[in-house]
């Protein structure tokens, strides 16, 4: 499975999207100070790819009393299945995941999205 390479998040939008699936919505501010010192970012360029993430679909923008805040539009399970399926497919040219129990100690996710993973890679490899 090769995923549709526009859905697939940078690194430095993966980091956004870490801190927001921790922190549900943010503005721009504390999105910028969450990430863009690790970054290097300048706030504007910081804006600049909150707003291209948000036409990619990657995040949801909301406009309140004129401050843009902004969420995870993407849950972090299915895009991580996503990648991890198209890594295992394009770059180890594997036709089957790596069972989800591989992701165990990843402080990204808990005990029940590991198993919601591995019923997703299960799901996508037997459609194969």
């Amino acid at each position: 499975m090769t995923a549709d390479q526009s859905l697939q998040p940078t690194k430095p939008e993966l980091a956004i999207l870490k801190l927001l699936w921790r922190k549900k919505s943010l503005s721009a501010r504390e999105i910028a100070d969450g990430v863009a010192g690790d970054l290097g970012w300048s706030y504007s360029t910081l804006r600049t790819v909150l707003e291209r993430m948000h036409e990619k679909g990657l995040l949801a923008k909301r406009s309140t009393g004129g401050v843009n805040t902004y969420a995870a539009a993407v849950g972090k399970v299915a895009l991580l299945g996503r990648m991890i399926q198209d890594f295992t497919g394009r770059v180890l040219e594997l036709d089957d995941a790596p069972p989800a129990v591989l992701f165990a100690q990843s402080k990204l996710l808990t005990h029940e999205e590991i198993e919601e993973l591995e019923k997703l890679l299960r799901k996508e490899e037997n459609e194969q």
